[in-house]
């Protein structure tokens, strides 16, 4: 598993002892110096509270990186997908939640509809209000603020608005590619969803999107399909709060000019990944795909 902390520092015990010191001095100024009764209760109440979850998200991070450690090589070693348990589950799921179709008789316009996200539309709303609260700053005799704030959320407001009206959909057909034979292969595709992501397996082609972009590969550049795992785990101002796994189908394909391998990752959860690689194995019968697991580590530090 590789580690990519970036601008998350490691906790380390000799941390730990630096953050406690660092507590209980302010403690110490806040009851000695400031001595007031607000800086009694900080030293008496806020401080330990603040000791006791530090220790608390040092070892809850030390508990969740050594069982990271154990789920990783039951996963390496083919354990984890492998066992009884896991199968049950992916069994389970599989009968209630088969494969999606299309929703519109038209391609396009399908795609399209997918964009059309509530969170985007939301996003457009408060980009306008804050717009609104700007030119009421330029009114006001604020005109650089009001100028500055009108031409930043107007900016935010258009990248949600081409979120919204599938930007990466339109620029995708506008280019060189045969409308009709991917629509027909697209239109009666098998299609698996989750989050901003999407995964079908038409006739001919293997159709996908994310937030960016729209693929359609065909089955017969396909060389393999493989499943990539990644541990993200979340901090607060430096200190561990949880973490999740996220799994990616990763397609492996040769590309016809050039002859370069390319690989295209789309996220989706365990058993979904699971039902791509199955499912892929009835569009290349007799051929052999290449298939490898990849796990990776990743920290989002979230300020607050």
């Amino acid at each position: 598993m590789s580690n990519n902390r970036g601008t998350v520092p490691p906790m380390t015990p000799k941390t730990l002892i630096t953050y406690i010191i660092a507590i209980i001095a302010i403690g110490v100024f806040f009851f000695f110096v400031k001595g007031d009764e607000a800086g009694k209760i900080c030293a008496c109440v806020v401080c330990p509270a603040l000791i006791l979850y530090m220790i608390y998200a040092y070892f809850k991070e030390q508990r969740a990186d050594k069982n990271a450690k154990v789920k990783e090589k039951d996963i390496l070693d083919g354990n984890y997908f492998a066992g009884s348990k896991w199968q049950e589950q992916y069994t389970a799921y599989l009968n209630a939640h088969p494969f999606e179709k299309p929703k519109y008789t038209n391609m396009k316009q399908d795609l399209l509809s997918r964009f059309r996200r509530r969170e985007y539309f939301v996003g457009m709303l408060f980009m306008l209000f804050l717009m609104l609260c700007s030119f009421c700053c330029f009114m006001i005799r604020q005109p650089v603020t009001g100028v500055v704030g009108i031409l930043l959320f107007g900016l935010l407001f258009y990248w949600q608005l081409s979120l919204y009206t599938g930007k990466p959909v339109r620029r995708w057909l506008k280019g060189d590619i045969d409308y009709n034979a991917l629509e027909a292969s697209y239109l009666n595709a098998k299609m698996l969803t989750y989050k901003k992501n999407g995964l079908a397996f038409g006739t001919s082609h293997i159709h996908a999107y994310t937030e960016k972009k729209v693929y359609a590969i065909d089955y017969r550049l396909v060389e393999g399909i493989s499943r990539k795992i990644v541990r993200l785990k979340k901090y607060e101002d430096n200190i561990y709060s949880s973490e999740e796994y996220q799994h990616f189908a990763v397609i492996q394909l040769r590309l016809p000019q050039s002859g370069k391998m390319q690989e295209i990752e789309i996220e989706l959860n365990e058993f979904q990944v699971q039902m791509a690689i199955d499912n892929l194995q009835l569009y290349k019968l007799g051929e052999r795909l290449t298939e490898h697991m990849t796990m990776e580590q990743k920290e989002d530090n979230m300020y607050v």
